[in-house]
């Protein structure tokens, strides 16, 4: 029993050590001119590149699909994709580094939107790669003929 509570009493000691040591860097990386900058620019790339490898793993998988329809309308929604993506990186880039336009304004009020048209066609270029797949058979065919061997 004691080593279980000295088990726990370690890993809560841990913790606070991990979050101590975070909050130093945190005060001291701040404490750099121009980091502030640089941190926003990650946080906001990062869910781009979260994207961009949906849609370069997608891309491997185009060339699987056995319906050549369904290859050429993934391809047509993959770079219309892309391109939103690009676009929208260098929309709120701008909106980062100070660029003062209506159009981004604009864009800033509706941002979220461009996160939903982004999710929505990883998942209509998912489904009709998809789609163009041979029909995989019920279980219950693949056990007769499992029977049957």
């Amino acid at each position: 029993m004691a080593l279980l509570f000295s088990g726990f009493v370690a890993f809560l000691g841990l913790l606070i050590v991990i979050f101590y040591l975070l909050k130093l860097c945190s005060i001291t990386l701040f404490n750099i001119p121009g980091f502030d900058i640089f941190f926003n620019f990650i946080i906001i790339v990062i869910p781009y590149i979260i994207f961009f490898s949906g849609y370069y793993y997608l891309h491997k998988k185009i060339t699987l699909s056995k319906s050549k329809t369904a290859t050429v309308i993934a391809r047509a929604f993959l770079i219309i994709g892309s391109l939103f993506c690009v676009c929208t990186m260098i929309l709120s880039s701008l909106k980062l580094f100070g660029v003062q336009k209506s159009f981004l304004l604009t864009y800033e009020d509706n941002s979220q939107y461009a996160w939903i048209i982004q999710i929505v066609m990883l998942f209509f270029t998912a489904l009709i790669i998809a789609s163009g797949d041979t029909k995989e058979k019920n279980w219950m065919d693949k056990k007769v003929i499992s029977d049957d061997l």
